[in-house]
Formats: structure tokens, sequence, C-alpha cells
């Protein structure tokens, strides 16, 4: 097939994942958690309205209030939400209350909790439209590893997971979560690629050093702005960065990684700290609150759910990528008020591949071997091995932290899961050798 045909394929195959991402939005179950990022829409409203010092940090923290929320969560997502809404012509006013938690469904619903469907879906789309344009860097992440033998698989897996799709698609922090982590890692292989590659080609051979760490570092930003778990993916793209960045000359030479490394790391802070106006006022004070409350929030949730011993949390990390069914809640108090959408749900052809027991074990047979391929190829100094090895160990080592079975809590290790069995699906269907001299003319 001409070059540009296969180009023409590629852009028709990405389109129409994202198309089927979106296309199931509407119809997935609903989650209580949604209802209270719609509440936290308000912020931006307060931010248009009466600028940075109606969100300020102001103690003390009253639990299950719109300050104590703002410390807990990423800030993308509600103001997305709160842009499609305005832009919809509605006002602050129809946005719902806090959800309560410790009452019921229905009290909910009488206190004006609940937001009714076409408002609920409105709000979907900040997330889904997100979760929809991860296939371009996760097709792009598999190009640079083994080409179309690595690309398509991954996109693939990454448009049909159950889990990505039903928390991708909910009014959520995640869609952010996933597409920002996901062009992050994307955006450090380009640069590595770049500055490591005799051959390399593209839109980073063409940017300048400041630019290429300053888009990294406004990637990273957005990233944790969009939900705190994102430290995840900053902290594997400024330890690769740094890495790579030292073996680059020989002998190494630390001092230009080094500063470049810590220009990245500055201009994400300053990233998620623009977008942050809770924590202007008074930024260390909000800081200590927050890990304050975080805490106490984890100890609240973990015991429902809960990790019993290191055994759990490993068997967890092993079984959540493609051997987890997906949880619809968290929440004891949700069981069967869910029982009719996720039936409909499930019987629909949006949900994404059930693949099931059998097809899960071979997915994870395929990430193992991915992972012993990118191994052997770190050994023979592939840096972009070394990119995706960093970043599945920070993943699993921050699983191990996770005190509770909760599935959206794995999302930063499942994204990694898809690439590493996409690796061993590629390293069994096509030879790198082969590829490496098609890259000159793909």
């Amino acid at each position: 097939m001409p070059d540009r045909r296969k180009r023409l394929a590629d852009i028709a195959f990405a389109l129409a994942l994202m198309l089927y991402v979106l296309y199931g939005t509407t119809q997935v179950p609903p989650h209580a958690d949604e209802y209270m990022y719609m509440a936290l829409a308000r912020d931006f409203f307060l931010l248009r309205d009466q600028g940075a010092a109606a969100l300020a940090y102001a103690p003390p923290i009253e639990v299950d209030t719109l300050q104590h929320l703002r410390l807990l969560n990423g800030t993308v997502h509600k103001n997305l939400v709160g842009i499609l809404w305005a832009a919809s012509g509605r006002t602050a006013e129809r946005l719902p209350g806090i959800y309560a938690w410790a009452m019921p469904l229905a009290w909910n619903i009488a206190n004006g909790n609940v937001p009714s469907d076409a408002e609920l879906h409105l709000a979907r789309w900040a997330s889904a439209i997100l979760t929809a344009l991860g296939v371009i860097p996760i097709f792009m992440l598999g190009w640079h590893l083994r080409l179309r033998a690595l690309a398509y698989p991954a996109a693939l897996l990454y448009a049909l997971h159950p889990v990505i799709l039903l928390n991708g698609r909910r009014a959520m922090q995640e869609g952010s979560l996933i597409f920002f982590s996901l062009f992050s890692m994307y955006w450090l292989v380009a640069l590595i690629v770049a500055e490591h590659s005799a051959t390399a080609r593209g839109f980073m051979v063409k940017l300048p050093a400041w630019a290429r760490y300053g888009g990294l570092g406004i990637l990273i930003g957005l990233t944790v702005a969009s939900k705190h778990t994102g430290l995840i993916v900053a902290a594997a793209a400024l330890l690769t960065a740094l890495l790579t960045g030292i073996v680059r000359d020989s002998p190494p030479r630390p001092l230009r990684p080094i500063l470049w490394v810590g220009f990245t790391a500055l201009v994400s802070a300053l990233t998620w700290f623009a977008l942050s106006p809770h924590f202007w006022n008074a930024p260390l004070a909000a800081l200590r609150a927050l890990l304050t409350e975080r805490s106490a929030l984890l100890s609240a949730q973990a015991s429902d759910l809960a990790h019993r011993n290191l055994r759990d949390r490993l068997t967890a990390i092993l079984t959540q990528p493609f051997l987890s069914a997906p949880q619809y809640f968290e929440s004891p108090s949700w069981a069967g008020l869910l029982d009719e959408p996720i039936a409909a749900y499930q019987s629909s052809a949006t949900n994404g591949w059930d693949w099931g027991t059998p097809i899960g074990l071979i997915l994870t047979a395929l990430a193992a071997l991915g992972l012993l391929s990118l191994i052997a190829e770190a050994r023979r100094r592939n840096l972009i091995a070394w990119a995706i090895l960093i970043w599945a160990g920070a993943a699993a080592l921050a699983c191990l932290a996770v005190p509770m079975n909760w599935q959206r809590y794995y999302l930063p290790f499942i994204l990694v899961a898809i690439i590493l069995a996409a690796e061993g699906l590629g390293r069994l269907l096509v030879r790198r050798e082969s590829e490496a001299s098609q890259r000159r003319t793909a």
C-alpha cells in the first residue's frame, strides 16, 4: 500500500475509535461523583464573575463544602464543565448541589443534588471528548515503539477497554487525567527521539530546546491539575528526561539535563499553580490542608473495599488491567440502584470489548512479555523503552500505596499496561530490526 494510503488508513482508524468512545457517552450508568464534580463547576462562575478572591483558601475547612472539595480535586474538569454549562446558556444556579453521601439517593434528588439526564450528559462531554482524543497520543506512543505493529493494537485496546470507557465517559476527572497523561508521555518520547536520533523528523525536531522542555512542563502541569494522581506521570517524565539527557553525551555531562529538567519542573509547577487559584493567597497553608484532608479521606474510604495486606495490593496490580470487570460504583449504598442501567449498558454495543477471563489472561501474558521485551530493549540503550519502563514502575509503586480496591485509582497503571500488552503482541508479530529499516521510509 502506498505511504499516502497508509496514512489515510491511520487517520480513518483513529477517527473511528474516537467516534466509538464518544458514541456511548450518554449510555454509561451514572455515578454520584459526577453530580459532585458538576457542583464544583460553580468555581468557574465564581472565578469569572468575582475573581480569584472568591476561591481563596480560608480556614477552617468544613467537610463536604465547596472549599473542601476544591482542595481535594483537580481544576481542569470542573472548569471545562463550567465552560460547557455557560456556553449552553445555563447559569450557576442551575448546577446541582453537593451530593450528600450519608443520605439516600431519593433524599439527594429531592434536595436538588442530582441533575437531569440532559444536564448530566452535557457535563459528560467535558471528559468524554478528552478520552476520545487520547486515541491520538497512545497511537503515537505505539508508533515510536514499534510503528503500526504496536500503534494499532495499543489504540484499539485503549478505545475498547471497558474500564477506560466507563470512567472516561463519565463527568469526572478521569477523562482529563487520561488525556494529559498520555499526551505528556508522547511529548516526552518525541523529545527523546528528536534529541537522540540523527534521522528524526517531525515537529519536535524544529522546536528549540526551551520549547521542547517548556511544552513538556505545560503538559505535566495540566496532568497534575487534572487530578493529583497526575504526579505519577510528572515523576516518571521528569526522571526519564533527566536520565536520558545525562546519557546523551559520552562521557556523561549532567549539568545541561539538570538545568533543562529543572526548567521543565518549574514550568509544570507554574502551570499547575496558575490553574489553582485557591492556592494563590496562602499556598503553603493550603498545601498542608490538602495533605491533611486527603489523608483523612483515604482513611475514611479505606473502610470500604479495603486491601487487607500487601498480597491484596500486588494482586490488584496484576488483575486490574485486564482481569477485573468494570466497577460501576464503590459505595455499598448504591448496590441495587443501578441494576437496570448497568444491564442496559452491558447489553449494548458501546461498553467496549467484554473479553472475559481467557482473553484477559492472554492480554496479561502479553503485557508480561512486553515488559520483558522492553527490559531487553532498555539494556540495548533504547531510551524510549526507558521512558515506558520508568512510567510503568512509577504507576506500579503508586498502586502499592492505594489502600482500597477502587478501580479508578488503577487507571494510571492500566494505561501503561495497555502499552505493555501491545508491545508484547507487536514483539510476536513483527521483528524490530525490520521496522527500523521501515522507519526511514514510513
